[in-house]
């Protein structure tokens, strides 16, 4: 405990660095687990948003920066909410017909290893790897593509942001149910 305690008063982050990884790494760990064991899909979602969110943390705590917050924004921002959207708009009598939906776990274990197999496969059949790994990259410039997306960039940046939202009004449209008369 001394020991820990003199490396704190010498380098308090280097001390506590380790601590920014394992914490959200147990975090993503327990919300991965929770979500694929969740019943409820909406509770499912949002704790795979919560395991993205802590993933994106690891990435921080790394070095990873841009990394970091491109899991941030693109899978927190967007594909946790269209997952969630997409989950508010099936009815529950389409998921009652879905052909895995009598499988039970059994089917769900199956699925999962027929699945990392494939992936297995497709890996060390690639020809890259084969090859040798390349020398570390220079660091990320994270303020050079800022100000390439808000200068070159920031036309196609806000024609995104138009076509997300024109996507999330037409979803909320679609989500409306009709009145019969």
């Amino acid at each position: 405990m001394d020991a820990f305690c003199q490396s704190l008063c010498a380098d308090p982050i280097a001390a506590l660095s380790g601590w920014f990884v394992l914490v959200p790494s147990l975090v993503l760990l327990l919300s991965a687990a929770a979500a694929v064991a969740a019943r409820n899909l909406v509770r499912a979602a949002l704790l795979a948003t919560l395991s993205f969110v802590a993933l994106g943390v690891v990435f921080i705590a790394l070095g990873a920066e841009f990394v970091g917050f491109a899991q941030l924004l693109v899978y927190v921002g967007a594909v946790a909410m269209l997952i969630v959207f997409v989950i508010l708009l099936t009815k529950p009598e389409q998921l009652a017909r879905s052909p895995l939906a009598g499988a039970g776990p059994a089917g769900g274990i199956l699925v999962a290893f027929a699945l990392l197999a494939a992936l297995l496969g497709f890996i060390f059949a690639s020809p890259a790897a084969d090859k040798a790994l390349p020398a570390a990259a220079a660091a990320a410039p994270v303020a050079a593509i800022g100000r390439a997306l808000l200068g070159e960039y920031v036309v196609v940046f806000i024609a995104l942001g138009v076509l997300l939202t024109a996507a999330l009004i037409g979803a909320a449209v679609i989500a409306l149910e009709d009145e019969e008369p």
